[in-house]
């Protein structure tokens, strides 16, 4: 969650939906700031590893520049919101920066280990893995974005948009 930008979005991509927000971050800094600049949604801080069933369960999840993190497994957390944390029918919307965290740092250009040059593989993969760990629970997927690969999730059944474009 960060500081909150993301949602900056959601009255944008959502006009005329009232919305009940919930975030989640690790760093109480990161908590305060977004409800400085949301002061109507919910914040928490919380460990994505370990988020307690109680936080409820939501038609849309966004994990944004997430699933990169140290110490995040990815089909560990993507198995724990579908299964604890999203409605019937829900989806999710994850987000992949070409980028990864070495040393405590963000490092654009996502690199393997001993490696010197960034190399979009390991973007791939993890893409690629949710992809079909999400399709195998029935969801249809579509992947987007220009400075970062968004994977959207909706349920197999549902009607897919086809006004998407600005």
């Amino acid at each position: 969650m960060n500081a909150g930008h993301e949602l900056d979005a959601l009255p944008l991509a959502l006009p005329d939906r009232a919305l009940a927000v919930v975030g989640v971050d690790l760093d109480p800094a990161a908590v305060q700031a977004a409800r400085t600049r949301h002061p109507h949604a919910t914040f928490h801080t919380l460990d994505v590893n370990a988020l307690p069933p109680e936080l409820g369960r939501f038609d849309l999840i966004l994990a944004l520049s997430l699933l990169q993190s140290p110490g995040v497994t990815q089909d560990v957390l993507l198995a724990t919101l579908r299964r604890h944390h999203l409605t019937p029918g829900g989806g999710l919307i994850l987000g992949y920066p070409n980028a990864r965290y070495r040393g405590g740092t963000l490092s654009y250009g996502a690199r393997m280990r001993n490696y010197a040059r960034p190399d979009l593989s390991l973007l791939a993969a993890d893409v690629t893995n949710a992809r079909r760990g999400l399709q195998k629970h029935g969801f249809k997927i579509f992947v987007t974005g220009k400075y970062e690969l968004l994977l959207t999730a909706i349920p197999a059944q549902a009607h897919t948009p086809t006004d998407l474009e600005l």
